[in-house]
């Protein structure tokens, strides 16, 4: 009989100490998620309030591509897509090239 009373006594301080466990997991779990979510809440009302800034577009001279302003080229005045598009340095400021 007495063993009958030990091995009940280990096995109900075996399953107090696992429930115990186990609501410890679940406050830490509950911990983190509230926390989580505060950050959450905290960051949309910082993204919220700030506006996004627009980057003005220009306007390829050669194809007429339109582009960010900071992603084109500048080059006497104008704004160039690529390099291979900026005007032949041999050629006069008018733009006629050379003369015969």
């Amino acid at each position: 009989m007495a063993r009958i009373l030990i091995l009940l006594a280990v096995v109900l301080g075996i399953f107090w100490w696992l429930r115990a466990r186990a609501e410890a997991r679940l406050a830490q779990q509950r911990a983190r998620q509230q926390a989580s979510e505060a950050a959450a809440r905290a960051n949309a009302g910082q993204s919220q309030s700030a506006e996004p800034i627009a980057e003005p577009m220009v306007q390829c001279a050669q194809c007429g591509v339109h582009l960010p302003q900071g992603e084109a080229i500048a080059w006497r005045g104008l704004h160039y897509c690529r390099r291979s598009h900026l005007p032949d340095e041999s050629s006069n400021a008018d733009g006629g090239g050379a003369r015969p």
